[in-house]
């Protein structure tokens, strides 16, 4: 670890010369690998262009945010600004670094929608949005650049075994009873969150370095749980939503283009409303209740994007007959 630092520090320290202008416009690339846009724009893609498309990049992403919460667990290495009071930070980072879960997850989901299309322009497209995103998160100061590498490196993997096992799993999925859809959803949501156990107690956690905390200058919470719910929890809710909805009859995302944009203000309107009502009065602190609710609001977002709302969506008349 320290060898990488000493090593790429200098990278962290010449960006902080970089002027106004690109810093800004870098912390607008770099919003395109925040959980607030996916959180806005992935159900958009089930909702209203293609609902498969949806599902695989929402399961992408989240199997990607909770193999990355794992690493920086397993990891446990500093931000640049933690480390040298030459750099600051340009946008949040109060968990450990490595891997940059913005370039993993940039790698693997904007490379699975890269690999569905067979149009070049768009795939160089999406290469270029993966570099300028990992980019970003050094020009921020939240990232060292072997963070970012470790991060398209992990992201790529992720992506080709995704992409190579994806059929059969499917197709297992799909023949299964409902019992064992569930039971593999349960399963497979408890690998967010034992391994994480296994590495960090976590209403114990061990202490930071003195150092790290008084470099950040900011309060800094590298053992805390919440993403590690968020992401279990979104993928509970979404599975099951997805599991109750093919029981239903599915979902279809055609539409005439006023159906489309209703149901995308209609489905966000949702989100929104468990995002920020719930996040207002839910308790944020390292304890059961809050990790508990913390898990129940995600949840709830992601059975509500899975089945919530297309359900509302065939009641408003806002869907054409779902194939089955």
């Amino acid at each position: 670890m320290e060898t990488l630092i000493q090593l790429f520090l200098p990278v962290s320290i010449w960006f902080q010369n970089s002027p106004a202008w690109l810093a800004a416009l870098f912390k607008a690339i770099t919003f395109l690998g925040n959980t607030e846009f996916y959180l806005i724009i992935m159900p958009a893609l089930f909702w209203c262009i293609d609902a498969t498309l949806g599902i695989r990049t929402g399961i992408m992403l989240l199997v990607s945010g909770g193999l990355n919460n794992v690493l920086k667990f397993v990891f446990q290495w500093p931000r640049p600004f933690w480390v040298s009071s030459r750099v600051s930070n340009l946008a949040e980072g109060t968990g450990f670094g490595f891997p940059s879960g913005h370039a993993q997850n940039a790698a693997s989901i904007w490379g699975l929608l890269g690999s569905s299309s067979k149009k070049i322009w768009f795939r160089w497209s999406i290469v270029l949005i993966i570099f300028l995103i990992g980019l970003s998160r050094i020009v921020m100061g939240v990232h060292f650049t072997h963070d970012v590498l470790a991060g398209w490196l992990t992201g790529l993997v992720l992506l080709g075994l995704f992409l190579k096992l994806e059929k059969g799993v499917g197709a297992w999925f799909r023949k299964s009873s409902l019992l064992y859809q569930i039971l593999a959803l349960l399963l497979a949501t408890s690998l967010f969150i034992i391994p994480a156990l296994l590495i960090v107690p976590p209403f114990d956690p061990p202490a930071l370095p003195q150092a790290w905390i008084e470099g950040a200058g900011e309060v800094i919470e590298p053992y805390h749980y919440e993403n590690i719910l968020t992401t279990a929890g979104s993928f509970l809710g979404l599975g099951l939503g997805v599991i109750l909805l093919n029981q239903s009859g599915g979902f279809s995302a055609r539409g005439s283009i006023w159906q489309r944009v209703l149901r995308y203000l209609a489905g966000l309107l949702g989100v929104l409303a468990l995002y920020l009502g719930l996040g207002s009065i839910f308790p944020d602190d390292i304890d059961l209740l809050s990790y508990s609710l913390r898990f129940l609001r995600y949840f709830l977002i992601g059975f509500w994007i899975a089945y919530g709302a297309p359900k509302l969506f065939g009641w408003l008349k806002l869907t054409e007959n779902a194939q089955p």
